[in-house]
């Protein structure tokens, strides 16, 4: 399997100049890498608007998008993957012993593995922003920590799956506490800085630094719009870092990302904070669940990877827009980075518009 650069790129500027006359987004970059035998042939598309309002900005190719819960397996999942090298961390080890006399006895057997896979029996999310606002910094995380805990179970823990920002908030968390460092401050020295991906994939909101941004939506309790500023509000009002949440990053940051995680898959590669072993059991699917530890994988009817992604793929999506799936048997990935939400996230025309980009990238590649 090779790409027809010519035919690819003619049939996804057809589709994306219908999308973007639809208002399915504003804006949206596009990567596709295929590993040839050799090396990822790469491929880097981009079309229409980071920001519509107040004023009109033209996406780049080096436009930095609100990846949202795509934080969970580009951040959250391989530091925990790197502390479980180091043997600070297990799969099976649980809350109790983590926390010690801080867990409720219902949560005490909680595992990592648990909160990875989306098991742990807490429910999916709620907003406490409202309550995070009133209170200091320091205090912030300490709460949310609190009220986390306090939520009521809604199945006992490894018995269903309901997918949770909050079990990933509870990892943010464990992370901080085995590492010593803060979430941010811990990727980035020991996940991307490795990779060079230290300036292409960043916490933002943090970072405060002078990038080129995609828009999303107008904050409700400052009334400006949202550029360089985390859109889930329960991460805005903790400061922009968060295991569900708070990562930036441009086409290129997440796609090399992505022929990475294939790479250390198809065991080509390793990366020097984790093994590969532990990665591959991460994007493993084990049970009846359609969840990894960590990763989304094609379901057999509705996928948003469309019809044609191999059983093994894995993947992810991001609230904001967000995207990518990564087939291990056909060695191919497929990443996209919208705005969605800009300005209004009651916009859902993408769900669509997902399953059919993907069957079109894959008829274009597989002659299907």
């Amino acid at each position: 399997m090779f790409i027809k650069k010519n035919s690819l790129s003619q049939r996804l500027y057809t589709i994306f100049s219908y999308a973007l006359d639809k208002k399915v987004f504003p804006g949206a970059a596009i990567g596709i890498s295929l590993w040839n035998g050799n090396n990822y042939d790469r491929n880097i598309y981009y079309y229409g608007l980071a920001q519509t309002y107040p004023e009109t900005i033209k996406l780049t190719k080096d436009t930095f998008f609100d990846l949202a819960s795509l934080t969970k397996v580009l951040t959250t999942i391989p530091a925990l993957l790197s502390l479980m090298e180091e043997k600070k961390i297990s799969w099976n080890l649980n809350l109790a012993k983590i926390f010690q006399d801080e867990i409720p006895k219902d949560k005490s057997q909680i595992t990592i593995k648990n909160l990875m896979s989306h098991c742990s029996g807490l429910p999916a999310h709620n907003e406490y922003y409202n309550q995070l606002l009133k209170q200091t910094d320091i205090e912030k995380r300490k709460l949310l920590f609190t009220w986390i805990l306090q939520e009521k179970l809604i199945y006992m823990p490894g018995t269903d799956v309901v997918y949770s920002d909050l079990g990933f908030i509870l990892l943010g968390f464990i992370i901080e506490k085995i590492s010593g460092k803060s979430l941010d401050e811990y990727v980035k020295e020991k996940i991307y800085k490795p990779l060079l991906l230290q300036n292409k994939l960043v916490f933002a909101q943090k970072e405060k630094r002078e990038y080129f941004y995609a828009a999303t939506e107008k904050c409700p309790w400052t009334g400006k719009m949202l550029s360089g500023m985390v859109h889930d509000d329960n991460c805005r009002a903790m400061g922009g870092v968060a295991g569900h949440a708070g990562l930036f990053g441009t086409i290129e940051g997440v796609v090399q990302w992505c022929e990475h995680l294939l790479s250390q898959v198809k065991g080509r590669s390793n990366h020097p904070s984790y093994g590969n072993e532990n990665l591959r059991k991460a994007v493993t699917k084990e049970g009846r669940f359609g969840w990894t530890s960590g990763f989304d994988t094609p379901s057999v009817t509705g996928s948003s990877s469309g019809q044609f992604f191999s059983a093994s793929s894995f993947g992810h999506l991001g609230f904001t827009g967000t995207s990518f799936w990564i087939d291990p048997q056909k060695e191919l990935l497929v990443v996209l980075l919208t705005n969605r939400v800009h300005p209004s996230k009651k916009n859902e025309l993408i769900k669509k518009f997902r399953p059919f980009f993907h069957n079109t990238v894959m008829r274009c590649l597989c002659s299907l």
